[in-house]
């Protein structure tokens, strides 16, 4: 349990994924779906088209909501569709010095599976349900022999 404890209280900088999938908004929603395909994400961070601009993300969930399956009266195809029309923008980031516990409280609040990691303005990494579940994972067995 003192496993656990530490993990919930350490800072999100030391389970955050540090490299992550970028796009620019200009691109199509199928490039989008390869760069997922091929690193394995289901989310890729959208670059800030220039100074003044912020950053977003683009999810499986936006694709197949957005583009996939929109409605009745929105048609859209993954070759014709740019990421910025779907993106989610500006995006939800947090301190690198978070403690874990708050981040994923955050995540509950707001409904997201994923946070971009900020320092000075720039994205440094991303922290998702799937790097903590997995960091659990990696804990040593409890005192009962069973695993957490």
């Amino acid at each position: 349990m003192d496993q656990l404890i530490k993990l919930r209280t350490m800072p999100v900088s030391a389970l955050m994924q540090k490299d992550f999938p970028t796009i620019k908004g200009s691109s199509t929603v199928a490039e989008a779906l390869q760069i997922m395909k091929k690193t394995k994400e289901s989310g890729l961070i959208v670059m800030p088209r220039n100074e003044d601009d912020c950053y977003g993300i683009v999810t499986e969930k936006d694709i197949l909501e957005k583009v996939i399956d929109p409605g009745e009266d929105v048609h859209r195809d993954p070759w014709n569709t740019p990421v910025f029309q779907i993106m989610s923008k500006p995006i939800i980031s947090i301190n690198p010095n978070l403690r874990v516990k708050y981040a994923l409280r955050l995540m509950k609040r707001t409904n997201v599976r994923r946070l971009t990691v900020m320092d000075s303005n720039k994205v440094i990494g991303i922290l998702n349900m799937t790097d903590v579940l997995q960091a659990v994972e990696e804990l040593p067995i409890h005192d009962d022999h069973v695993a957490l």
